[in-house]
């Protein structure tokens, strides 16, 4: 099969043409994007010099600092004076107070132990001789909230059989039975004690309870406790806070005044909690019957604060 010149010249133009196209459509694209590209390179040379003017803004108004007048300006962190967010001068001290008290309450307590030949007969027989011993006690004028229970207890009592023959074990032996020393209840005991709590200051000592428990059949006096009350504790502790602290400012207005400062303020407080001790006194059956009333005497208490303050000139204020 033969193809015309004709032909061939007809299908030449139209491949020419197609390039043709595509060529003019190419150079179309390539003009935009270089019209893009030079919008975005305005821009960017536009976002550069808001970026330059308001970090100079930024430098007039907080002091960030600046390069060049033609670079762009570096930032930096914001400069204080004087000493805000430092170290202020503190004076660390210590107050002390101390004062002298005397207990305002004392407690004895007193008690009934009674043996029988079952749990039963010695519960019993003690229950009537604690009766007596509170009856005693009411007609000194104490009434029975100052009386409380402390201990009530009932047990066994148990002793030991000695063998009746002499027994001899031969070492490496075992222990005939007849040699054995037996254990056996021989009875039981009962223990009831009761404390009687009552003013310092009271018509009724300790000595006068002790004389009336033991006439009315209290065969154990367990000891006297003198103690400082919970109200007057408070009241005594609150004081010495106050003196201490008191103290301790008038220290630090000393150290202050004395290289020309002055106290302006208090950092930290840090108490210490105040120990009353319990004045004790322990006495038995033979010295049950006393014609002395027992007094305790008076107890030296201390208080010690641990206080910071801030000093200055007088002018400046402290954190």
């Amino acid at each position: 099969m033969s193809i015309s010149n004709d032909t061939k010249g007809n299908e030449k133009k139209k491949i020419n043409n197609f390039f043709g196209s595509q060529n003019k459509q190419g150079a179309k694209l390539a003009i935009v994007a270089g019209i893009l590209a030079t919008g975005i390179l305005a821009a960017a040379l536009t976002s550069n010099q808001i970026l330059n003017a308001a970090m100079a803004q930024t430098t007039s108004d907080y002091g960030i600092m600046k390069g060049e007048a033609t670079g762009i300006a570096s930032a930096s962190m914001p400069y204080y004076h004087g000493n805000y967010g430092g170290l202020a001068s503190t004076i660390s001290t210590s107050g002390t107070a101390t004062t002298q008290v005397k207990p305002d309450k004392v407690s004895v307590t007193v008690g009934v132990e009674t043996n029988g030949t079952t749990a039963q007969e010695a519960t019993s027989k003690n229950a009537d001789l604690m009766a007596q011993v509170i009856a005693a006690l009411k007609d000194l004028g104490i009434t029975e909230g100052q009386i409380a229970t402390s201990n009530f207890n009932v047990y066994p009592v148990y002793g030991y059989n000695e063998p009746v023959n002499v027994c001899k074990v031969m070492e490496g032996y075992p222990i005939p039975p007849e040699c054995y020393v037996n254990q056996e209840l021989t009875g039981y005991r009962a223990s009831n004690s009761v404390t009687v709590t009552l003013d310092v200051q009271g018509s009724v000592d300790a000595g006068k309870v002790i004389d009336a428990s033991v006439n009315a059949g209290a065969n154990n006096v367990n000891g006297v406790y003198f103690f400082v009350s919970p109200d007057k504790q408070d009241e005594v502790r609150d004081r010495l806070t106050k003196e201490a602290i008191a103290n301790a400012r008038h220290r630090a207005d000393v150290a202050a005044g004395a290289i020309g400062m002055k106290v302006t303020g208090v950092q930290s407080v840090n108490l210490n909690d105040v120990y009353f001790p319990v004045y004790s006194y322990y006495g038995g059956i033979a010295d049950a019957q006393a014609t002395t009333p027992i007094q305790p005497g008076e107890q030296q208490l201390t208080n010690t604060v641990s206080v910071v303050f801030y000093f200055g000139n007088g002018t400046t204020t402290t954190p």
